[in-house]
């Protein structure tokens, strides 16, 4: 016998298996050998059939001797339904082919045994064949008797039959704790929500009346409750596989990295499933994939940066903040001054510095509308540069990622 099961249920298995076996050899029947194959991830469908994720599955292989002795063999179990009147044929476990078919075209003769021959009521009698060919239907108590196969012996070794459509996971019917999601299915989801809402929300906006888009990701996988409209939806992006694969390029080749988040990221990234505890983790590699998208943007815009306005005229812009620097304070007395530069981009590429001692700066990301007085005009690199003072900020909406 040959069936799959999750790997956590190995245990399980092996205790039954050993308890069947100790049970049999009571009977004077050979023990069964078991086997599990290497663990291997298989797909895992939800109660709607949607296969929305893997977890680790083992083969388990069992093999022994069908019971036979003087050329007798208990083939099947024929289970009379008075009710209907049907008979349910089950038959003993790993059979060879031949008594498989013998049994499946047996006609059963409801309440008869041919050991006794008395016609009494019975919810079940059993199928025995002789390898002449000869077919045998015997009642519980004939069984051993005209076979000589103990059937305590058989029934437990019958449990075997049950093992392969056994509900491993009990009756709890929630997501299988080992369960693991595909990587570049976490990333095409997440690509598709940051698009429908503009851009990426992390868990620490939830003030924001926004709702995290790993919360968004995990209840497309787990929530059974989503509606299908919206699943649909996610699922209709032609553009969400594309950007998933470039985030998971830009998410591996952070792998090794000084920085412990990106070399997480692409740790995660370089397996083909992701544990559902990591999923906010790999989730959120696609903001760091889009800040990298516009920094190279605005990079490649800054070398189109010119001077804006002459020396000590008040100019206004919009431009969005590319750097915020925390700067070594200056301390006046008991009195520390808090000094940070900011740097902002316009649209045309233009780049503007601030060395700001404000209570408070906008954030890296921020469209503003930027007013200030022209200090200087600098060279950074090749970038041209230049430099305010005594600036105005007033926030704008942010842009969509």
């Amino acid at each position: 016998m040959r069936f799959s099961i999750p790997a956590t249920a190995q245990s399980r298995v092996r205790q039954l298996v050993e308890a069947t076996n100790t049970r049999a050899a009571v009977h004077r029947l050979s023990p069964y050998a078991l086997h599990f194959s290497e663990p291997f991830l298989a797909n895992y469908r939800d109660l709607d059939g949607r296969v929305i994720g893997k977890r680790p599955t083992v083969t388990v292989s069992i093999s022994g001797d069908v019971p036979r002795h003087q050329g007798w063999t208990v083939i099947a179990r024929l289970d009379h339904d008075e009710e209907s009147g049907e008979t349910i044929t089950s038959l003993f476990p790993g059979l060879p082919e031949q008594d498989a078919e013998a049994a499946r075209q047996y006609r059963a003769i409801e309440n008869f045994c041919h050991g006794c021959a008395v016609a009494r009521h019975r919810t079940a009698t059993y199928l025995a064949r002789h390898e002449n060919g000869e077919m045998r239907q015997l009642g519980t108590t004939c069984v051993e008797p005209y076979t000589g196969l103990p059937i305590k012996g058989l029934e437990a070794l019958w449990r075997f039959g049950t093992l392969k459509d056994s509900d491993w996971d009990g009756e709890g019917g929630g997501i299988p704790a080992d369960l693991r999601v595909p990587v570049i299915e976490v990333l095409r989801v997440t690509a598709a929500i940051v698009k429908e809402e503009g851009r990426f929300y992390s868990r620490s906006e939830q003030w924001k009346d926004a709702s995290p888009t790993a919360d968004g990701v995990e209840g497309y996988f787990f929530d059974r409750k989503a509606p299908q409209e919206w699943k649909d939806a996610i699922d209709a992006d032609r553009d969400a596989p594309t950007t998933a694969a470039a985030v998971r390029a830009w998410a591996v080749q952070g792998y090794g990295s000084l920085s412990d988040y990106r070399h997480k990221v692409g740790q995660l990234a370089k397996g083909e499933t992701v544990d559902p505890r990591h999923l906010p983790t790999l989730v959120s590699a696609i903001a760091g994939w889009y800040r990298d998208q516009e920094k190279e943007a605005a990079e490649r815009a800054a070398q189109n940066s010119k001077p804006q306005g002459t020396v000590g005229e008040r100019i206004t812009t919009t431009a969005t903040v590319t750097t915020v620097i925390e700067l070594e304070g200056r301390t006046y007395g008991y009195h520390a001054q808090r000094r940070r530069l900011v740097k902002f981009q316009d649209d045309g590429g233009n780049v503007f510095v601030w060395f700001s001692s404000a209570g408070t700066v906008p954030d890296q990301g921020d469209e503003v509308e930027l007013t200030g007085t022209v200090k200087d005009h600098s060279i950074y690199g090749e970038t041209a540069q230049t430099v305010l003072t005594r600036c105005r900020v007033n926030e704008r909406e942010p842009a969509a990622a």
